[in-house]
């Protein structure tokens, strides 16, 4: 329970305004989405120029304005009972969301109930977002659990993102000794261990292909 209420603390306590005249969009994720070190998706080199950041700015373009929130969820993944951690999600959820992209499963080891997880993950975000597009963004690094995510988003008739053609193709994923500028001017540099993670370029094609999604 302590474990659980830290959580709460760290990524949960805000209270979101969505807005009736503006494009409303949450990003359920896990180190690609928020890492809080960072600041933003692992391995951006520069303030809003993860994948996040990026369909931010071009929804913000295409409809005057965005409102945008978004969560590290790992510990969904992780978790034996993925059940107990979906109620942490309710305070971001609201009927005024537009979009709902989800992206999970890097870290999931045990892949025996992830499938049938995620589609109770869709159908909890769906009931308590109903007008949202719902999209589930494809693994970067794992092709059967791409497939997973796939048949996941084609059970629940939500929409998905697939990243196959990149999955393992290192023009796609971050370099050691990458320079990233954080939000307050300072740097971070890459290491050996998040060298995999994407770089500019893989944000950038999992920008476009959202957007490429939400257009359609």
């Amino acid at each position: 329970m302590e474990q659980r209420l830290q959580q709460v603390t760290d990524y949960y306590n805000i209270q979101p305004e969505y807005r009736d005249d503006a494009y409303n969009y949450l990003a359920i994720g896990n180190s690609l989405t928020l890492i809080t070190s960072w600041g933003r998706g692992i391995c951006a080199t520069q303030p809003d120029g993860d994948y996040f950041g990026r369909v931010k700015q071009q929804l913000a373009a295409e409809h005057g304005d965005a409102v945008a929130y978004r969560i590290n969820y790992a510990s969904w993944e992780r978790m034996q009972d993925r059940s107990k951690a979906l109620d942490l999600l309710d305070i971001l959820l609201s009927d005024k969301l537009n979009l709902v992209t989800i992206q999970l499963g890097e870290n999931v080891t045990d892949t025996s109930r992830f499938e049938e997880d995620l589609e109770s993950l869709i159908t909890y975000v769906r009931k308590r977002a109903p007008k949202a597009k719902i999209i589930v963004i494809g693994d970067f690094w794992d092709k059967n659990r791409n497939e997973m995510r796939k048949k996941a988003a084609t059970n629940q008739n939500v929409l998905f993102v697939d990243l196959s053609e990149i999955i393992g193709n290192k023009d796609y994923q971050s370099q050691e000794g990458t320079i990233c500028t954080l939000d307050d001017g300072s740097t971070i540099t890459v290491s050996k261990e998040a060298e995999t993670h994407p770089g500019d370029k893989g944000m950038d094609y999992i920008a476009n292909k959202v957007m490429e999604i939400v257009n359609q």
